[in-house]
């Protein structure tokens, strides 16, 4: 990836958690399947960064909402397809016979990009296009488990005051697990590190750079437990199914999305 376009580490300790808080914020009014969880995972991929929504099943299509290089509010849907169709294929693009390279991309994945002015605005989208990819009933309202995401916020802002003034670019892979790897760090000629998390309630960070290294380990305080395995899911109470017989059409995902482009 454009190592320009990863956030400087004090964007990441500031956005990250601002675009929970909103998700939070929008997620008041929602509802989800009883056995959906979803997760997110930070993420900088093809000039995007923000999360990724992971839900605990197959999906062919995935939503990340996150800013452009521009700074404005996206709300990308990818559209994965494993493998090509067995019968019908695209024959023609106006006319034109399309290459084998076009014809393996167009059944791989397709991303589609929609702009909002706020954050508001993007995270009543994003939570409005999850309802329509999961439809099913019954629903309940929406609980949060932050606590996981909040140690990470902790860490991001202690790698700040560890670097004061250096400020380098973090790298964010979309992948699970991703502290207990590692999160890269770069900035200039000569100078890089990591941010590595170490289970259990310990971080350590790691730079390096011509005028001298760092390294440094902390305790950090454990997450809160939780053991629904997302971010966001169900609330858990039996008698709070909401709409047995269908949805209002107050809260219909048909009305409520927004079409992405």
């Amino acid at each position: 990836m454009p190592r320009s376009f990863c956030p400087r580490l004090s964007e990441a300790n500031r956005l990250l958690p601002a675009l929970r808080a909103q998700l939070a914020a929008s997620a008041s009014h929602r509802s989800l399947p009883i056995n959906l969880a979803l997760d997110l995972l930070p993420i900088v991929e093809d000039g995007l960064f923000g999360y990724e929504f992971v839900p605990n099943r197959k999906s062919s299509t995935y939503l990340t909402i996150g800013r452009d290089e521009r700074g404005e509010p996206v709300l990308r849907r990818s559209l994965y397809c494993a493998a090509p169709p067995s019968t019908l294929r695209l024959a023609a693009v106006n006319g034109r016979f399309p290459s084998q390279h076009e014809l393996d991309a167009r059944y791989h994945i397709e991303q589609r990009d929609s702009r909002f002015p706020d954050w508001t605005t993007a995270t009543e989208a994003a939570w409005a296009a999850l309802e329509e990819l999961f439809a099913e009933l019954p629903r309940r309202p929406i609980v949060i488990h932050d606590g996981l995401h909040q140690v990470l916020d902790a860490a991001l802002a202690a790698a700040c005051t560890r670097l004061a003034g250096r400020d380098p670019r973090i790298v964010f892979c979309g992948v699970p697990n991703e502290a207990q790897y590692g999160f890269a760090l770069r900035d200039g000629a000569g100078e890089r590190g990591q941010l590595v998390a170490w289970p259990p309630g310990r971080w350590e960070l790691r730079w390096e750079s011509p005028a001298g290294g760092i390294r440094e380990s902390w305790s950090a305080a454990p997450a809160a437990c939780d053991t629904t395995g997302g971010w966001a899911v169900a609330q858990p109470t039996p008698h709070a199914d909401m709409f047995p017989f269908g949805i209002p059409a107050a809260v219909d995902p048909r009305r409520t999305s927004r079409r992405v482009r």
